[in-house]
């Protein structure tokens, strides 16, 4: 890890690195992004009869956004990353196995509250990162915490509905992947180099 040194400019640091990279950051998002709420979208209108070909999509995007997390983490200059992020990645490739894995009444009641933490883990961790960005004063944080609140919003509603979560599970997964997705295709949206 890179300590911490006052003589040197991070924020210009940080800065480089992201015009450098922000194009192929911005269309990476919205090819996440747009899967995600696809892979939504199927898993709410499929039918009963196709649940596991759904469930197989849903888990395989799951994994796919995990490991786009965590090579985000590894991208991201020290001062700016969040470990957050990191465990994030982790626990939505292992959602994505667990659904891949194992049948669904083996997993519904695990994963209701394994989805209720990763929407608070990911909104915590969003509002975190708007606060560090206005920090430095880099623009367009206001969407990154807007996307932050809503997901500690269903998080908590996971948390205080799970028996219900649970009935309509194919929902919860769908509503996941959605807000998921949109929230990053909302923050691809605001992706753009940054003047200095």
């Amino acid at each position: 890890m890179e300590r911490y040194r006052s003589d040197f400019d991070h924020v210009g640091d940080f800065v480089e690195r992201w015009n450098a990279g922000v194009r192929t950051a911005r269309a990476w998002t919205i090819g996440i992004g747009a899967l995600l709420v696809l892979a939504g979208l199927a898993a709410a209108l499929a039918p009963l009869s196709i649940y596991a070909l759904i469930q197989s999509v849903v888990a395989i995007a799951l994994i796919v956004g995990g490991a786009a997390e965590a090579y985000s983490y590894a991208r991201t200059p020290e001062l700016f990353r969040s470990p957050t992020m990191l465990v994030l990645g982790v626990l939505n490739a292992i959602l994505g196995v667990l659904l891949l894995a194992l049948p669904a009444y083996l997993t519904v009641g695990t994963v209701v509250f394994l989805l209720a933490f990763m929407f608070i883990i990911s909104g915590a961790e969003r509002v975190t990162f708007a606060r560090r960005m206005r920090y430095f004063e880099l623009p367009d944080s206001g969407l990154t915490t807007v996307t932050g609140v809503l997901n500690i919003v269903f998080g908590v509603v996971f948390l205080l509905m799970p028996a219900m979560t649970g009935m309509v599970f194919g929902y919860v997964i769908a509503i996941y992947l959605v807000v998921c997705g949109a929230s990053l295709l909302a923050e691809a949206i605001s992706m753009r180099p940054i003047e200095r």
